[in-house]
C-alpha cells in the first residue's frame, strides 16, 4: 500500500516563502506536532512494509497546500491522512477526523475513536467537510483522504498528550492498523 502523510502548515502552506506554523499555543505550534506525529506514524508503516510518501519532510520543505492532493496523486498513493491540531478557547478537548464522502465515514469514525481511546480525550466524532470551518479542505481534492485534528493545542491536558514521545508512538501504532485496513 502507498499511504500519503500530510503533515499540516509548514512552509509555503499558504504564501510563497513564508512559514505558516498553524495554530499556535504556550510557544508549540500545530506544524511541530503535525510533523513529528507524521514522522512518527511513517516510521511504523514503512516498518509493516508499507511505503510512504510525506507532502513535506521538514520545516523548509515548500508544501503549498493547493500542491498537496497532486502530490498524493502523482505517487499513485492508496490512502492520504492530513495531520493537524484544533484550537478554540482552551477548554475544547478530543480528536475529530474530517471525510468527504459517504464511503470513508467509517474510516474516518475508527480513526477518530482510537485517537481519542489512546490520548485518553473526547472522540468528537467524523465530521464532512462541510462541517469544518472552511468551506472546503484543499487536500481532501486527493480521493481517499482524511484529515485528523489529533486534539486541541489550546487545551493544556491535550497538548501535553500530544507532544508525550510514548503517547505518540502508541496512538502511532492504532493509526496505521486502522488506516492499513
Amino acid at each position: 500500500m502507498i499511504i500519503i502523510l500530510d503533515p499540516g502548515h509548514g512552509m509555503s502552506n499558504r504564501r510563497s516563502g513564508v512559514y505558516d506554523p498553524g495554530a499556535v499555543s504556550e510557544g508549540v505550534a500545530e506544524a511541530d506536532i503535525a510533523l513529528a506525529w507524521a514522522n512518527e506514524l511513517r516510521g511504523i508503516l514503512q516498518g509493516m512494509k508499507h511505503k510512504v510518501v510525506r507532502t513535506r519532510v521538514d520545516k523548509n520543505d515548500p508544501a503549498p497546500v493547493s500542491r498537496r492532493d497532486d502530490i498524493a496523486r502523482s505517487y499513485k498513493g492508496d490512502r492520504m491522512l492530513s495531520l493537524h491540531c484544533n484550537a478554540a478557547n482552551g477548554r475544547a478537548t478530543g480528536s475529530e477526523v474530517y471525510f468527504r464522502g459517504d464511503d470513508d465515514r467509517p474510516m474516518a469514525k475508527a480513526l477518530s475513536a482510537v485517537v481519542a481511546s489512546v490520548l485518553g480525550i473526547k472522540d468528537r466524532g467524523a465530521k464532512t467537510e462541510a462541517d469544518s470551518q472552511h468551506a472546503s479542505l484543499a487536500v481532501m481534492e486527493f480521493d481517499k483522504c482524511w484529515l485528523l485534528e489529533i486534539g486541541f493545542i489550546d487545551n493544556p491536558a491535550d497538548r501535553m498528550k500530544m507532544l508525550d514521545p510514548a503517547l505518540r508512538k502508541k496512538t502511532c501504532e492504532a493509526i496505521a492498523k486502522i488506516l492499513t485496513s
